[in-house]
């Protein structure tokens, strides 16, 4: 059975080979040698439409080669094999005349290759070859990089995070531009992994519905490109720029997982052999990730809302007693009315009311903090090592933002806001374990004063 490294390797060099038969001007393929050619899939490519004798690529990790069955002359090929690893260390081109036929070559970065023409040759055979092996040499240096992508597939335990990271920097080391990788969650799509380039600050941030990376990431559109602000201009804090950026999704069994978005000039696809390079490392990359989520949901499904993507109850507990530090602020939220809205809506329009809910809280956290889905409509934010006060002005920014959002069902916008309870330790409890009694009792008083407010608990005497 063909290796995982293999089988990427023959995706990026036929990618390659497909874009070196559609590139070069229109031209179209001259006919095949008349004895049928066998090699690596790109050299007998190569050999074909060029009507070659025979090909060959040469590099310090060795040489490949293609031919006619019943292969070459002997003394011919030991000529070419000579030449090869003579030029391969000079960086140049050109064409020599043998005993039995014309070599072509290149050389690039250590490495050389050369097709072997008939020696009545036309000038312009020769300078389409030159152009086919320069474009093969320069799809070949970047073989370590796929490489590299495949090793890391068959790690079994890496995360999302981990994996989309990594994905992000291959990418930017491929094209030489940021990349951005965001993922498909219940609760919307989520940037996963930036490249060295890219501000770290966007991981984990939720991008805004109907931007360019959520259409193309929940299978609204295909491939962007020209876009502008990739992930919307609701995400506080971060850099609002209009440099144009290309789109692509990250394919999955059932459809787009996520989506990339990658700065390239002008927001527009890179031709060439970078087309192929980048396809490849999507292809791996996408399968990995698929990977990896599939593990997380596993392991999440006991501690996740299957409505919102939230933590649970459970899984909240489990967040708050994981970190070391024993101080941090709970807040507390509870839709107002819901009921009434359910009662004249229905249950369809209180799922969306939900998640719509559920979306600003996830935009809303940063770092370690955590949203919890808790009850019907109760939600929580844990945010570790945050004093009260921050808990007070988080749940005052999302008792505003829920507020002064545009909510819509079946198009007719509707309001809806929330009250909030905010307990912190050690201000207003000596032990994490008593905050969610005092943020529960604080939201009960915001409720009682009227609702669409935020009510703190007493500070210890």
């Amino acid at each position: 059975m063909m290796s995982l490294l293999g089988a990427l390797l023959l995706l990026g060099l036929l990618g390659a080979g497909a874009w070196i038969l559609f590139s070069g001007g229109g031209r179209s393929a001259p006919p095949a040698p008349a004895q049928t050619a066998e090699g690596p899939p790109l050299l007998d490519w190569l050999l074909r439409a060029n009507g070659a004798r025979g090909a060959w690529l040469v590099g310090p990790e060795g040489r490949e080669s293609a031919g006619p069955r019943g292969g070459l002359p002997a003394d011919l090929e030991r000529v070419v094999l000579a030449r090869l690893e003579q030029h391969r260390l000079s960086d140049a081109q050109g064409v020599e005349r043998l005993e039995g036929g014309t070599l072509v070559y290149a050389s690039l970065d250590g490495r050389a290759a050369g097709l072997v023409l008939p020696v009545e040759s036309p000038t312009g055979a020769r300078g389409v070859a030159l152009r086919d092996l320069a474009r093969l040499l320069d799809f070949d240096r970047w073989r370590p990089v796929l490489a590299d992508v495949a090793k890391q597939q068959e790690r079994p335990d890496e995360s999302v995070e981990s994996v989309a990271l990594r994905l992000a920097h291959q990418l930017e080391r491929l094209l030489g531009v940021e990349t951005c990788v965001a993922v498909t969650r219940a609760t919307g799509v989520e940037v996963a992994g930036v490249s060295v380039r890219s501000d770290r600050r966007l991981l984990r941030a939720m991008v805004e519905q109907g931007s360019p990376l959520d259409l193309v990431a929940r299978g609204g559109t295909g491939p962007l490109t020209g876009a502008e602000l990739p992930m919307g201009t609701a995400l506080p804090d971060r850099r609002q720029r209009r440099e144009r950026v290309w789109v692509v999704p990250l394919p999955g069994d059932s459809g787009p997982i996520g989506a990339v978005a990658v700065w390239t000039a002008g927001g527009s696809e890179p031709g060439g052999a970078e087309l192929a390079w980048f396809r490849s490392a999507i292809a791996a990359g996408a399968s990995r990730l698929q990977a990896a989520l599939e593990r997380q949901g596993l392991a999440e499904r006991a501690i996740r809302d299957p409505l919102t993507g939230l933590l649970n109850r459970r899984g909240l507990e489990e967040a708050m007693t994981s970190l070391s530090t024993p101080e941090g602020a709970l807040v507390y939220a509870d839709l107002d009315r819901f009921k009434a809205l359910n009662d004249e809506l229905g249950h369809p329009a209180g799922d969306a009311a939900l998640l719509h809910f559920s979306r600003l809280l996830s935009r809303a956290i940063r770092g370690d903090d955590v949203a919890a889905r808790i009850g019907g409509e109760e939600f929580a934010v844990w945010l570790p090592g945050a004093s009260l006060e921050r808990g007070r002005q988080v749940a005052e920014r999302l008792r505003q933002g829920l507020a002064y959002s545009d909510w819509r069902w079946q198009g007719e916008g509707r309001g809806m806001t929330a009250s909030f309870g905010v307990a912190a330790c050690p201000e207003t409890a000596s032990t994490r374990e008593g905050l969610p009694l005092q943020a529960d009792a604080a939201l009960y008083e915001a409720k009682r004063g009227g609702r669409d407010r935020v009510a703190v608990a007493a500070s210890r005497s």
